[in-house]
């Protein structure tokens, strides 16, 4: 085992109190799992925008975006994606003749079912390590926390977890960042700091290791975080090709105060569907962690 392998124990994990960090690493584990799972050139995202439109449709490319939570971009992409095999067709909105709607074709509802079978085998993967009613319980906890969309979107979409984790990670997500705006950070600032104090000095890797992201997915914010002087870049005296990395004066001020942020939204999070609840959703995201979960005994689905 190398230095590299050896964590103290609870470094970094001080982002484990977080409930939008254990529900962006749930949606990372679940994202994988989705992405595998697909037939070949088609992509997660899809099998929401059929089932939306099969279930509500006709409805506005805006419309579904906005359902979805998927940006103006993406949904060219996506939508672009599903109108060249001819699973979605364009036609005049019938309440306003200038715009138009997005319908699913017969070929988009077969090709609906081979993307909804291929969910179901990914949602088995990624949700194995919970029990029947344990996937029950935080389906429910999860829609706590889209209250808004309960009646907006079709039962099936909202009975899938994976689906729910990621609309609630891109959520929470959101609200993270109109916290940390004034601080002139963003939630993976925050979480890279908040891991690197508990562990400095280390290197690039390690840290994006207690991060559960590749190393390359951090350079980003490793950069930004070096410019605005936070952080700062050191050779390892052990080994010249590797640099270690440290906080600053000035990257320890300013993430006590992030924090003090970030705790506030994890109370607020507490008072809007009860503290109990954020903690049982917590332990239940925690367990689909892989590197962080405990080695559990494989239940049947």
């Amino acid at each position: 085992m190398t230095s590299e392998d050896m964590t103290p124990p609870g470094a970094g994990h001080g982002l484990l109190d977080y409930t939008g960090h254990l529900m962006k690493r749930a949606f990372l584990h679940v994202h994988a799992h989705g992405t595998e799972a697909m037939p070949a050139g088609r992509h997660p995202r899809e099998i929401g925008v059929l089932l939306l439109l099969i279930h509500a449709g006709p409805l506005s490319q805006a419309r579904v975006g906005a359902l979805l939570d998927i940006s103006r971009t993406d949904m060219v992409k996506v939508v672009d994606g599903l109108e060249t095999p001819g699973y979605v067709v364009r036609e005049r909105d019938r309440d306003d003749r200038r715009r138009y709607a997005l319908r699913a074709t017969e070929a988009g509802e077969r090709a609906c079912a081979e993307l909804r079978a291929a969910a179901d085998g990914a949602d088995r993967a990624a949700f194995g390590c919970l029990s029947a009613d344990e996937r029950a319980r935080l389906v429910a906890i999860l829609l706590d926390l889209i209250p808004d969309l309960r009646d907006a979107l079709p039962g099936e979409l909202l009975a899938r977890p994976g689906f729910l984790i990621a609309r609630c990670h891109h959520r929470l997500r959101r609200r993270g960042e109109q916290r940390l705006a004034s601080r002139g950070l963003r939630p993976r600032h925050f979480g890279l700091l908040t891991a690197l104090a508990g562990v400095e000095p280390c290197s690039q890797q390690r840290l994006a290791g207690l991060m559960g992201v590749s190393g390359p997915a951090i350079i980003q914010s490793i950069d930004e975080l070096e410019h605005a002087g936070l952080i700062r870049r050191d050779r390892n005296p052990d080994d010249r090709r590797e640099h270690l990395l440290h906080i600053t004066a000035d990257g320890r001020r300013r993430h006590r105060e992030a924090r003090d942020d970030m705790d506030d939204f994890q109370r607020e999070l507490n008072t809007e569907i009860g503290a109990e609840r954020i903690a049982e959703l917590n332990r239940l995201l925690l367990a689909l962690i892989p590197s962080e979960a405990p080695t559990p005994q494989r239940r049947t689905p």
